[in-house]
């Protein structure tokens, strides 16, 4: 998932997502004109816009003036192998600004998109400069990404009106999966009793302890050995039936998550005679 976004201004938007996905293994996202196009790289979103389109980031200034391809500011892409890189580059015809240098904390060098924008290329030599490390313990740092396989359709749509647990008297509603899922439920029946993994998405996540239950008066718990919902990843667990199909729609009950919660996962109950 692109949590950071770049803007380049580029002469040519196809030629750019030919050099940026074939050479720099980027992937395309969309484009949805002519002079307009995303492009991502893990973390990284590249937004490529022609010069004159509009209305976007490629339009002109009030003043007239067109923005223009090139410059010097630029993000750099850390590499395994900077040599392997750069002669796999160069064989297709690639323009580079410079030769390569030794940093201080790595090897670089410059290369030119189609248009004249510069892209550094990084291969670290100080373990501490790779991406990916926490400089302070020195350990490698793990992005955890959540990919909803699809969202709950309810009659519940106030989180006030939902119960706390299913059990107290919570609605049937539908688990509708996206269609890239729908073959993971073909052998789910109706009678089988399912865990619905989902997200809390309405929920605080600042929160630490709570009063459980609906009584104002009582203790103060961590929220750790409750149910609560408000918690730093709000995941939702409940026990359902289900108890009609529709295509890559389950019918289940009771679900007391309120319309458009996004569900992670669908995991069957075992029974003790299953170990």
């Amino acid at each position: 998932m692109a949590t950071v976004s770049v803007r380049y201004i580029v002469d040519d938007v196809d030629a750019a997502i030919a050099f940026y996905c074939d050479r720099l293994g980027f992937t395309e996202q969309m484009h949805p004109s002519p002079a307009f196009a995303m492009v991502t790289r893990g973390d990284l979103r590249l937004v490529l816009s022609a010069p004159g389109g509009g209305p976007g980031g490629g339009q002109a200034m009030p003043d007239g003036s067109i923005p223009q391809a090139g410059g010097w500011n630029r993000f750099s892409i850390e590499v395994d192998d900077l040599a392997a890189a750069v002669a796999s580059l160069r064989a297709a015809g690639a323009r580079f600004r410079n030769d390569m240098v030794i940093g201080v904390g790595g090897r670089q060098i410059l290369v030119d998109d189609p248009s004249g924008n510069p892209v550094e290329l990084f291969e670290p030599v100080l373990d501490e400069a790779r991406l990916g490390r926490d400089p302070e313990r020195g350990e490698a740092v793990t992005d955890y990404h959540l990919n909803p396989i699809g969202w709950v359709e309810s009659d519940l749509v106030e989180v006030g009106h939902a119960p706390n647990q299913g059990n107290q008297g919570a609605p049937e509603a539908w688990l509708v999966l996206k269609p890239e899922f729908h073959e993971g439920i073909r052998d789910v029946t109706v009678g089988t009793d399912l865990f619905v993994i989902t997200w809390l998405h309405l929920a605080r996540r600042h929160e630490l302890t709570t009063v459980a239950g609906d009584d104002p008066t009582g203790p103060v718990r961590g929220v750790f050995s409750t149910r609560s919902p408000h918690r730093p990843n709000p995941v939702g667990l409940h026990r359902v039936s289900v108890v009609g199909r529709d295509g890559g729609r389950l019918r289940v009950g009771p679900l007391e998550a309120v319309d458009g919660t996004p569900v992670l996962d669908l995991k069957p109950v075992i029974g003790a005679d299953h170990g």
